[in-house]
Formats: structure tokens, sequence, C-alpha cells
């Protein structure tokens, strides 16, 4: 709703200060409701997942979003383009006065967000990563592929490595002042879940 200024088709461009979008070229003002933007990240096999379907539903002042909801393997050659759209989507969700939550592996990349314009509709944006030991990740992922579950997931030993290379990024690389961690390591899915839902309400109240 807000990719064009419907007078003259222009690009908004965001007034911070005034909690504003304006149209340069033809001076359109629109007020807009600038939120918090909340991500909570990690690589497959840390808990995300199963940490959204334990939040799911327990909050009305905040709205949790699935970034795989709108993932397709051709994506891998439109990275650009699908980071961007989840951040529009979620500029749209935060006009509605309510923060978005979005859980996605590769939004806990701050290089992958930063570039888009879309970032300056949020007071601020937030990051969580789960992460877990390299055996207990290649435990959960090998379940998740075993004979058990053949429907639900097909990684191959190589998707395998890759993703406990991401882990390891998180724990290793992630810059300390921007990420909140949290080791599922030995946590339960509730005991987790309660974790994340805690750091929620910090960054709501204090934005």
């Amino acid at each position: 709703m807000f990719d064009g200024c419907p007078e003259c088709g222009g690009s908004y461009e965001v007034d911070a200060a005034a909690s504003a979008v304006v149209c340069p070229n033809c001076g359109r003002r629109v007020s807009i409701n600038r939120e918090p933007l909340l991500i909570v990240s990690g690589a497959s096999g840390t808990g995300k997942s199963t940490v959204l379907r334990e939040l799911s539903g327990t909050r009305e002042d905040v709205v949790f979003l699935d970034s795989d909801t709108l993932w397709r393997e051709g994506f891998w050659d439109e990275l650009d383009w699908y980071f961007r759209t989840w951040l529009r989507l979620c500029r749209d969700v935060a006009q509605s006065n309510r923060p978005p939550v979005l859980f996605g592996g590769g939004f806990g990349v701050p290089a992958n967000l930063e570039p888009h314009s879309e970032l300056e509709w949020f007071s601020s944006v937030h990051y969580l990563a789960l992460v877990c030991d390299d055996d207990e990740q290649k435990r959960r992922l090998r379940a998740r592929s075993s004979a058990e579950h053949p429907d639900q997931y097909d990684m191959s030993e190589d998707d395998i490595t890759e993703q406990v290379e991401f882990n390891r990024w998180f724990k290793n690389e992630a810059d300390r002042d921007a990420f909140t961690m949290i080791d599922t390591t030995e946590r339960t899915v509730e005991t987790t879940a309660r974790r994340v839902n805690e750091w929620i309400t910090t960054h709501t109240d204090s934005d």
C-alpha cells in the first residue's frame, strides 16, 4: 500500500523523525506507524519452527510470521527480491500497530537486509539467533530425513553440513552486540519458547 505515491507515482521517502513518508516529487505526506522489527533466526535444526509453533496464538500484541511461507527453490537466484518482499510485508503489518516477529534463517544475516530502504520504516531492528551444538544439530536434521518422516524433509549430508556451518557462523562470527543468542542444545521447547517470548516483550515494551 506504500509502494508508490497515488498522486504522481513517485517513491516515498521516510521522514523518521516525523513518523511519516514523503513523496519527493509532489510533496504528498502520509503518517506511518513505525514499529520495531524482530527477527528470530538460526540455522536449520536449531528450533525456529518448533518455537514458532509453540508461540503461535499466544499473543495479540505482535504478529508472528514464518519466512518459509513464501519460499520456493527458484528464489535462490532472487534472494534480494525475497528479502525485500518480506520487509515490505512486515512494513505493512506494522501499520496495524503491532510489531512483526519474523522467523527465518537468512534474515538473521544483517547484510541481507541492510541494502534495502524498507528498513527505514521500522523504529529499530532486533536479532535473536537460536544455536545448538554441532552434534545435536546433526542428530535433529538426520531425524527429520529419516524413514519416520519421509515427506517432511529431504536433506542430504551436504545440506546438513551447510547448515552446521551456518550454525557456526552465528556462534562464532555474528556480531554479539547485535544479537541475542539462545542455545537450544539442552533446553526444552517450552523453556526456549519462554525465553524467546521474554525477548519479544523486552523489545516491544522498550520501543
